[in-house]
């Protein structure tokens, strides 16, 4: 007895292998479009801030023992300091994304003075953590080369600077020189604060997946007066600068970003 063949089964296998086959092909896509999406930027630069205020605050402070008879040599500025930048991004459509960004910038300056008779160092340091929220737009026109946007930026600085100052004299106790110190102090300060910010950036293809990132973008960060601790000589107490620090300034980076 020979089988039956019924057209109708051989039709639901079709129409189910069909269905199968679309079900990959739209996962795959989902999935394909779902690994483009993310990526994750490593920065590095330099921030510009705006911390006049702050250096003439060095200076003076070096003419101040220059005119106790220790000539230190001058401070460097604090205004440049090296950049570093970690981003992961989210890109939901052909023109907006959405990052998470994390900067982080410091620098640490000395003056110092030394005789046979006496010495003395000073150090001082500014810097900044921000965690950042950031909403991006890629214009439709652009160079077939590359792509650019406009950015703006919502977050938190974590703002810290520190004052040092140890200084000695030579003096003979029992006919031997024996360093006596005149000063010892430590200050350490510290702020965090919102702040906002915008920019633009540009990325240029290098190879598939990855690509050269680059950003400029103004930081809006008063901070004003600062609130720390003194510790003289071993002994600490509670101490607000007597300046106002102003982190507002240009973030310039550069790095790679690689599509996950």
């Amino acid at each position: 007895m020979k089988p039956r063949f019924d057209p109708s089964r051989g039709t639901n296998v079709a129409r189910l292998g069909l269905a199968i086959a679309a079900i990959v092909i739209l996962c795959s896509s989902a999935l394909y479009a779902q690994r483009h999406s993310w990526s994750v930027t490593a920065s590095t630069g330099m921030s510009v801030l705006s911390l006049g205020t702050v250096d003439d605050d060095n200076a003076g402070d070096a003419q101040g023992w220059a005119a106790l008879g220790y000539p230190v040599s001058g401070f460097s500025s604090l205004k440049q300091q090296m950049l570093y930048s970690m981003r992961v991004r989210y890109r939901y459509d052909r023109e907006f994304a959405v990052s998470l960004l994390a900067f982080y910038s410091s620098k640490t300056v000395q003056a110092s003075f030394h005789s046979p008779d006496a010495g003395l160092d000073l150090s001082r340091s500014a810097g900044s953590t921000d965690v950042v929220l950031a909403l991006a737009y890629y214009p439709a026109a652009r160079p077939y080369f590359l792509e650019w946007y406009l950015q703006a930026t919502f977050g938190l600085t974590f703002a810290h600077a520190s004052a040092n100052a140890v200084g000695f004299q030579n003096v003979k106790i029992a006919g031997v020189p024996t360093p006596e110190y005149f000063v010892d102090t430590e200050a350490k300060f510290s702020k965090t604060k919102t702040s906002v910010g915008a920019g633009a950036g540009l990325e240029i293809p290098l190879v598939s997946r990855v690509a050269l990132n680059a950003e400029a973008l103004y930081r809006f960060a008063q901070m004003g007066a600062m609130n720390g601790t003194l510790t003289r000589f071993g002994d600490q107490t509670d101490a607000t600068t007597t300046i106002e620090f102003n982190y507002s300034g240009f973030l310039l980076s550069a790095g790679i970003r690689v599509e996950l």
